[in-house]
C-alpha cells in the first residue's frame, strides 16, 4: 500500500517572492510554488515524521528566512475488522428485519 501523509501548511509563512504566477496553455494565469517534502531525521514533538519546504533555488535563497511551512505525518489507518466482543453484542437478524426484495 502506498504510503500517505498528513499534515497542515501555514499559508502565512510561505514568502510571497516564491509564489510564481504561470500563464497555463488554457489561456488562464495560475499561481505556484515549488514545495519539497522531506523525512525528518527525528520525530517531531507531534509524532510529525516529514516537514514540508518551499524550495526556491540555491542562488535565491536567504540565509535569515525560514523554509518550512508545514509538518506531515504518516497515516496508518486502523483496520475495521470487529472484535469477537463487538460481534456478539451486535443484534441478531430474524425473517421479520429481512429487506423486502
Amino acid at each position: 500500500m502506498a504510503q500517505i501523509l498528513l499534515g497542515s501548511i501555514c499559508l502565512s509563512n510561505i514568502p510571497k517572492s516564491e509564489i510564481k504566477k504561470v500563464m497555463c496553455k488554457d489561456g488562464k494565469e495560475r499561481l505556484y510554488l515549488n514545495v519539497a517534502v522531506i523525512e525528518r531525521k527525528e520525530k517531531g514533538q507531534y509524532g510529525d515524521t516529514h516537514f514540508i519546504s518551499c524550495a526556491p533555488k540555491k542562488e535565491e535563497r536567504k540565509d535569515d528566512q525560514s523554509y518550512i511551512i508545514g509538518d506531515l505525518k504518516e497515516w496508518n489507518p486502523e483496520p475495521q475488522t470487529p472484535t469477537p466482543e463487538q460481534i456478539a453484542a451486535a443484534p441478531s437478524m430474524n425473517d421479520d428485519d429481512a429487506l423486502p426484495f
